[in-house]
C-alpha cells in the first residue's frame, strides 16, 4: 500500500501532464551530469551546476516545460534511484515516466578546468609589480559535456549531443575570478573564463537537443491492450490524435550496455507492421492492424 501511495504522489507531481506534454509543450527532465572531468582542482558540484545551466538554457527557449528540481528530488528519494547521468536508459525512462516527462536528459561532464601558461618576453618571464609581483599569464578554460536524451516511452536514445566550450584571456595569477573554491550559484561565476566556457558548451547542447526534440514529433505510442485485430493506445483526442492516422509498429529488442562503462548503447527495433486509428477518445484511441502485436510493442509516426 505504501509503495502505491509513493507512485501516486510521484505521478501527481506534474499535474496536467499527458503523454509527456503539458499545455502543448514537451516535458523535459535533466538529471545531474556525472563528473568525469578528472580536474586537478576541488571544483564543487560540477555535474549539478552544469545540469542546472542546461535546464535554464532549455527553459529560455520557451518551447518546453522543465521539471523542477524539487519534484525530481522527490521522485529520486521515493524510488531510491540515483541522481546522476550515470544511469541506464531503462532507469532514466522509469524516472521520466514517473515525472510525466517526454524526454529525460542524462550524461557527463568530460572536461572542466583551466590551464595557465606564463607569457615570456625575450625568453624571460614577464614579472609585473602588481600584487606582490604577480606574473602575467595566458589562461585557457575548457569545458566539454556529453549528453543523451532518452525517450521515456520506449527507453531509446533519441539524441546524443556533445558540447565544447573554450575561452582564453590574459589574467594575473592572483586573479580570484578563476579560483577553484567557487560554487555554481556564487555571484560572478558567469563572468569568469571558466563560466564563459561552460556557457558556450551548454548553449551548444541546448541548441542541438532542441533541434532533435523538434524533429521527433509525437514519439513512441504505447499499447494499453489488444483485442483481436484492434489495439488500444495511450494517445487520444487530448494529444491531437485523429481517425485515419497510420503508425508503424515496432518491437524493441534487448537493451545493449557498454561492457566497460555500463552505459546504454540503445536497443534495436524491428518493424513488424502498421496500425490505423479507427476511433478516438479523449485519453486513448483504438487502431486496427494485421500484425501479430504484443503489448510491449510501440507505435511511431512517419515510419
Amino acid at each position: 500500500m505504501g509503495n502505491k501511495i509513493k507512485l501516486l504522489s510521484a505521478a501527481l507531481l506534474l499535474a496536467g501532464a499527458v503523454n509527456g506534454y503539458c499545455g502543448g509543450k514537451k516535458i523535459i527532465c535533466v538529471l545531474d551530469l556525472d563528473d568525469k572531468s578528472s580536474h586537478s582542482h576541488s571544483w564543487q558540484n560540477v555535474g549539478t551546476g552544469i545540469a542546472e545551466m542546461l535546464v535554464t538554457a532549455l527553459s529560455d527557449t520557451k518551447k518546453y516545460t522543465l521539471i523542477e528540481r524539487s519534484k525530481l528530488d522527490a521522485v529520486l528519494e521515493e524510488q531510491k534511484l540515483g541522481a546522476s547521468g550515470a544511469v541506464t536508459a531503462q532507469t532514466a525512462a522509469k524516472i521520466g515516466r514517473l515525472l510525466g516527462a517526454r524526454y529525460i536528459v542524462t550524461g557527463a561532464v568530460t572536461e572542466f578546468g583551466i590551464k595557465d601558461s606564463k607569457i615570456g618576453v625575450g625568453g624571460l618571464e614577464k614579472v609585473l609589480p602588481f600584487g606582490g609581483g604577480a606574473k602575467l599569464s595566458k589562461t585557457k578554460a575548457r569545458v566539454v559535456i556529453d549528453v543523451r536524451a532518452i525517450d521515456t516511452t520506449s527507453a531509446q536514445i533519441a539524441a546524443a549531443v556533445k558540447g565544447e566550450g573554450d575561452k582564453s584571456s590574459a589574467e594575473f595569477s592572483g586573479n580570484l575570478s578563476i579560483a577553484p573554491s567557487f560554487d555554481f550559484g556564487k555571484d560572478g561565476f558567469d563572468e569568469t573564463i571558466l563560466g564563459k566556457a561552460a556557457r558556450n558548451a551548454v548553449d551548444t547542447v541546448a541548441r542541438e537537443l532542441s533541434a532533435k526534440f523538434d524533429e521527433s514529433g509525437g514519439g513512441a505510442i504505447k499499447i494499453i491492450k489488444i483485442t483481436g485485430n484492434q489495439v488500444y493506445i495511450n494517445s487520444g483526442g487530448a494529444d491531437g490524435e485523429k481517425v485515419g492516422k497510420t503508425y508503424g509498429i515496432y518491437r524493441v529488442g534487448e537493451e545493449m550496455l557498454d561492457p566497460d562503462t555500463g552505459e546504454s548503447l540503445g536497443s534495436e527495433e524491428e518493424r513488424i507492421g502498421t496500425a490505423r486509428v479507427v476511433k478516438v477518445n479523449p485519453k486513448y484511441s483504438i487502431a486496427e492492424t494485421k500484425a501479430a502485436v504484443q503489448k510491449t510493442d510501440i507505435l511511431k509516426e512517419g515510419k
